[in-house]
């Protein structure tokens, strides 16, 4: 890097990680590959059946043992049981595909992925190292400038004679905010392969701040803590000031990062700022300041922590709701049906805020993380020695394919997307070589003509979205065109997408898959 700061960066094999080796600044070389185990599902109490689709509430026990899943519907009922015994650990955080970071006391940084039942050692982080990630990347922030990224492609760690005062996830990459002057503060973008900073800028911010935009915006506070900069990431640009006229408390990006919730003072509020036209609405007017935020799993509500009660409000507007239960760094976590998984100092509950009932779930135990996952064990394909043979011998129910609504979507003619929808099955996705990148997309739109589609897509780029149009024929050898927002790293956060365009745009969307190796006829244009 520059002469007055170098980093050291080491880049650590792919997939599961062997151990991070401490390199001297200015240094980057590769470290040793470890195969990945064989994706087979273990357990003692494996159960089949379960309504939860795609996600699990996974629990870690704090002082070490085995996880265990559970339906996300129904929390009381375990679903598997892992047999690698893992250590204890004072922090748990969760990546995509259900796989988990654990950090023990003394800073040792493990991964364990559950349909594999692996632990793998992939680093170590200082003891007070502060989180710094997001739903997608882990990310920690040691004192010294040192940064350890956690990532579904590898382990990378970066090193910094600079003071960090924030640092981000971004696309394929890290941001930082370094010290010094608040006037003229120094932002880096720090790519994975890269000796020296890929971008640099210079601008009048403070944090605390969020990545949105799949790593493309940065927002942080205004110097005076009053506002939000919104800054593009390459390269490090401002693209607009939002003047909130009240001091800012904790900010937070809703699932799909297309909007950010703001806690401010006085008088205390909830708001919600687009980061589209920087538009900005109060969601609710809270009873005092809070001190965090944190939205619901896919969404629908937000909660905060406020005076030592927890607090839900729904992003589509309504009063606040009281819940008595502790602010913890795993709970409570708003589930998708609108119930919030929350705990005491003796119990674990599961609170139905609107009907006023709460369920507590016995065997839970406070004394785990909590974690909801991006897996569902009782939808796994096992073998047969894992089942019963009354089990084993279930048919898998039969695909729905829905039927045409009569009424239209804005933009789009829904009668000709869904005569195309037996085209738009996953196995249609293209590859990397004939179309979009690999990774999960919400489809707007589908039609015979291009000139709508390609309308549709410019339209979402220019809102700031990434999409694509892909060509594609149907069984019948006809050419139909579709319009893709994406890519996302993982389905849930495709599928909050899919929400929020229906919610800001009136665009209904379904979600599918791009393979990674998959050859299709699929051509992106």
């Amino acid at each position: 890097m520059k002469s007055e700061s170098t980093a050291a960066r080491t880049w650590v094999g792919r997939g599961l990680l062997a151990a991070i080796v401490a390199l001297t600044a200015c240094e980057r070389s590769p470290g040793p590959e470890t195969e990945q185990p064989a994706l087979t599902l273990h357990g003692a109490s494996l159960v089949v059946g379960t309504s939860a689709d795609q996600w699990s509430l996974l629990g870690v026990p704090r002082d070490g043992g085995l996880a265990e899943a559970r339906d996300l519907t129904d929390p009381r009922r375990i679903v598997w049981t892992g047999t690698t015994e893992l250590p204890a650990s004072v922090e748990a955080r969760v990546l995509p595909g259900g796989r988990l970071i654990l950090v023990t006391a003394a800073g040792a940084v493990h991964t364990y992925d559950p349909p594999s039942d692996a632990l793998v050692r992939v680093g170590e982080v200082a003891p007070d190292a502060e989180w710094m990630g997001d739903a997608s990347v882990g990310l920690y922030l040691s004192p010294g400038g040192k940064l350890l990224e956690v990532s579904r492609e590898g382990v990378w760690s970066y090193s910094l004679d600079r003071d960090v005062l924030w640092a981000a996830p971004a696309e394929d990459g890290v941001l930082v905010l370094l010290d010094g002057d608040s006037e003229s503060r120094e932002l880096w973008l720090l790519r994975r392969d890269g000796d020296q900073p890929a971008e640099t800028g210079t601008e009048s911010v403070r944090p605390p701040g969020v990545v949105t935009a799949w790593g493309r915006r940065a927002v942080l506070e205004s110097v005076d803590g009053r506002g939000l900069v919104v800054l593009t990431v390459a390269p490090i640009e401002r693209a607009g000031d939002i003047d909130l006229e009240a001091p800012i408390l904790a900010l937070s990006p809703s699932p799909s990062t297309h909007e950010v919730y703001v806690a401010l003072e006085d008088p205390p509020r909830l708001s919600a700022v687009n980061r589209f036209d920087l538009s900005t609405r109060v969601l609710a007017d809270l009873p005092g300041p809070v001190t965090s935020i944190r939205p619901s799993l896919f969404g629908e509500s937000v909660l905060m922590e406020q005076d030592g009660r927890v607090w839900q409000v729904p992003v589509g507007g309504g009063s606040p709701v009281a819940i008595e239960a502790e602010w913890r760094e795993d709970l409570p976590v708003g589930l998708p049906d609108g119930r919030v998984l929350a705990a005491t100092a003796e119990q674990v509950f599961v609170a139905d805020v609107r009907a006023g009932a709460t369920v507590e779930i016995d065997d839970a135990g406070v004394d785990r993380w909590w974690l909801p996952v991006h897996w569902n064990p009782a939808h796994t394909t096992v073998t047969a020695d894992r089942l019963t043979g009354e089990a084993a011998g279930r048919e898998a129910p039969p695909a729905v394919v829905p039927e045409p609504p009569e009424s239209k979507i804005d933009s789009v003619v829904l009668a000709e997307r869904m005569a195309a929808a037996a085209g738009l099955q996953d196995q249609h996705a293209a590859s990397p070589e004939s179309g979009p990148p690999a990774g999960f997309y919400a489809i707007v739109g589908s039609a015979r003509q291009a000139e709508g589609i390609r309308s549709l897509t410019q339209s979402l780029e220019d809102a700031g979205f990434a999409t694509q149009v892909q060509q594609f024929p149907d069984e019948a050898g006809r050419t139909w065109y579709r319009g893709l927002v994406g890519p996302y790293r993982s389905r849930s956060e495709a599928e909050a997408a899919a929400r929020q365009l229906l919610r800001e745009r009136r665009l209904e969307a379904w979600v599918t898959e791009v393979g990674a190796g998959d050859r299709q006829d699929g051509e992106s244009i």
